[in-house]
């Protein structure tokens, strides 16, 4: 099984991780959750390099431009960091990088062609080398910073972050750099899921129509910051998926969906997300606060719990939550990560579900005061 095991980097005094299609970190503010979605995606990225026989000394030099890249600056002296997946042992030690064992079937011409979408894409040996040699670049995993409202804002102006040399992290000029592609290549698309339609001109303008008033066009740069920040993400989210990447351990990374969303927008983009990812080898790493994001994949696991327990209701979950939703208990892992500096899985073994009391435990708070305030006022 793919595995991290992290002890004594940032924030982070300890952590063990199961890597599965679907990790999802909740906790408060400045207690990792970022760093350790950065430090999966890193390592994954790395775990690509070497299966595509990339010089290791490359890869070993590579390590902090990386880390430079996510915007991560941790003394490193104490730090032990394990990577593992089938037939592979990376480790960070004391500031030194090695690859402990490396015993993988190598990437093969015919191993890659397995995994291209349009087998019409790729016509010729010659060409399926290149391909291979590609997969080396960096920026294989997808990064979709809490930040994206910012490539909205910044409309026209995309291409100048890079140009300029402005001071922001390059893994977020990364993800306006795939939002301007991903804008220009989509160019028009409906999201009826969320009640709005998004237009690119061509001049580098962004629009969108919203509800009711499908006739009026508003400019993005105009628009709520929720629709700000979900066409971003949508956008990127699409080409992705649907742009015939020949990248088999491709990840998402996606840093609190929920940004400036209603509840509901939130469950739907959940929805969305998975969907779209299902039926892929691509994998998806996702930090939040939203306990509403938990109880989301909470409910699109009870329909395949109830399914494997009951499979001749195939047909009436399927018309509460469809099958393309459904998501395996194997075959997500769900942690809170505390101020402590170590991190706890919070599936419940006992019911194949995600522990509703961590999900929400501020409710109990709240639910505490209420009733002492109502105690108090009607006391009299």
């Amino acid at each position: 099984m793919e595995k991290l095991i992290v002890k004594n980097f940032g924030p982070i005094k300890e952590a063990e991780i199961d890597l599965t299609k679907y990790v999802v970190f909740i906790g408060d503010t400045s207690t990792g959750k970022s760093v350790l979605a950065k430090l999966i995606s890193i390592f994954r990225e790395f775990s690509n390099v070497l299966n595509n026989r990339v010089d290791n000394s490359e890869f070993l030099a590579s390590f902090r431009d990386q880390l430079e890249n996510y915007n991560i600056d941790f003394n490193c002296e104490n730090s032990i960091i394990d990577y593992f997946d089938t037939d592979l042992h990376i480790r960070l030690f004391r500031n030194e990088v090695s690859v402990l064992n490396d015993s993988r079937k190598k990437m093969t011409l015919d191993d890659l062609e397995y995994f291209v979408k349009d087998k019409n894409i790729i016509e010729s040996n010659e060409e399926m080398q290149i391909a291979i040699r590609s997969l080396s670049m960096r920026g294989q995993n997808i990064y979709i910073p809490a930040e994206r409202i910012l490539t909205s804002l910044v409309g026209a102006s995309i291409s100048g972050l890079w140009a300029n040399n402005v001071a922001l992290p390059n893994c977020f000029k990364d993800f306006a750099g795939k939002f301007e592609v991903a804008r220009k290549r989509i160019r028009t698309k409906k999201y009826p899921e969320f009640d709005i339609a998004y237009f690119f001109n061509g001049h580098n303008q962004d629009f969108v129509r919203i509800g009711d008033n499908r006739e009026i066009e508003v400019s993005l740069v105009q628009a709520s910051s929720g629709i700000q920040s979900l066409i971003p993400l949508l956008l990127v989210l699409d080409f992705e998926l649907l742009g015939g990447r020949i990248e088999p351990r491709l990840s998402f990374l996606i840093e609190e969906p929920e940004l400036n969303l209603f509840p509901i927008k939130q469950k739907k983009l959940i929805d969305y997300i998975i969907t779209g990812v299902n039926p892929t080898k691509y994998k998806v790493v996702i930090t939040t606060h939203s306990p509403y994001v938990l109880s989301s994949l909470d409910t699109l696991m009870l329909a395949k719990n109830t399914f494997n327990e009951h499979l001749d209701l195939r047909e009436k979950i399927n018309s509460i939550v469809s099958e393309d939703k459904w998501i395996d208990y194997d075959d997500i892992s769900v942690y809170e990560v505390k101020n402590d500096g170590k991190i706890y899985s919070i599936k419940n073994e006992e019911f194949r579900s995600i522990d509703t009391n961590a999900i929400d435990g501020v409710s109990d708070i709240i639910s505490e005061e209420f009733d002492k305030l109502t105690e108090l006022r009607y006391a009299q």
